[in-house]
């Protein structure tokens, strides 16, 4: 994926996010998504609660791939598993966000029920054989802008606080590093002696530029933009417009500073320290 490519890709995550508080505000800030297990209370001890629980199931979700990563045929059923399921949720949360907001007709919204049982097993195919690294990062960053539906805005800023710290320290300190390490001395060719490798991690990784990065940080990035764009959409479509472009700007130059300042210098880097940091003022705004 090209820079511009990934700048667009955030600011078109974000304004899709946004666009059903532009145009039914009421409806959209209902809780048309089911939050459970997480709590969908506005409070402080709500977001402890769940930002806790999102946490232990990253850890939980890392140690597991730690462990079967080096069972190939295993791990690909895996990845495959997640992206049907991370497809479906990703068509079934626009759908039904988008139909109660009265942005979808009935025909258009029945369609979009249906169509992750045939663009699933399409992204599966892209992910594993063709090695489409946008497919990864395009449904990525809809989850992201999906969770911020899901969960009540103290949680979204709890978790885009707490993300960077625990991406920081799993890098540098614990599993995603030594996954990271595992995976780069574990990359493999395909059949044929002028096959391509095999990217290290497949299907929880995409290229931007020459930088791998991951599902996780797409995820992120598309969520604190969409928050932006929800939380000014209340003084309209410009305003909303200009706080996502000023996100988006904020997360890249985050972005380029981690490559320059971190990853040159130790070969991986955690890819939300920076990029949140910079954006942070403009979600407490």
């Amino acid at each position: 994926m090209r820079t511009y490519a990934f700048v667009a890709l955030l600011f078109a995550a974000a304004l899709l996010g946004t666009l059903p508080y532009l145009a039914a505000p009421s409806q959209a800030s209902e809780q048309i998504l089911p939050a459970a297990p997480y709590s969908s209370s506005n409070t402080a001890p709500a977001a402890a609660y769940n930002t806790a629980l999102f946490v232990s199931l990253a850890v939980a979700a890392t140690v597991f791939i730690y462990l079967i990563m080096k069972y190939k045929k295993f791990f690909k059923v895996f990845i495959a598993a997640v992206w049907f399921l991370v497809v479906l949720g990703v068509f079934w949360a626009y759908d039904l966000k988008y139909y109660a907001c009265g942005l979808l007709p009935d025909a258009a919204a029945e369609a979009l029920f249906y169509a992750p049982f045939a663009i699933a097993p399409a992204m599966i195919y892209a992910i594993l054989k063709a090695r489409l690294d946008p497919a990864i990062a395009v449904f990525s960053a809809f989850a992201g802008t999906m969770v911020v539906w899901i969960l009540p805005p103290l949680t979204i800023l709890a978790l885009l606080a707490i993300l960077p710290v625990y991406d920081l320290v799993m890098v540098y300190w614990g599993l995603l590093g030594k996954i990271v390490k595992k995976a780069k001395e574990g990359v493999s060719r395909g059949p044929g002696p002028e096959a391509p490798r095999e990217p290290p991690l497949l299907g929880l990784m995409a290229k931007v530029g020459e930088v791998s990065v991951g599902t996780g940080d797409f995820f992120a990035y598309a969520a604190a933009l969409t928050f932006v764009g929800i939380k000014f959409s209340r003084y309209g479509l410009l305003p909303s417009l200009a706080a996502i472009a000023l996100g988006v700007v904020l997360i890249y130059t985050g972005f380029l500073l981690t490559v320059r300042l971190l990853l040159r210098r130790f070969g991986y880097a955690p890819a939300l320290p920076i990029p949140l940091a910079l954006v942070m003022p403009l979600l407490l705004l």
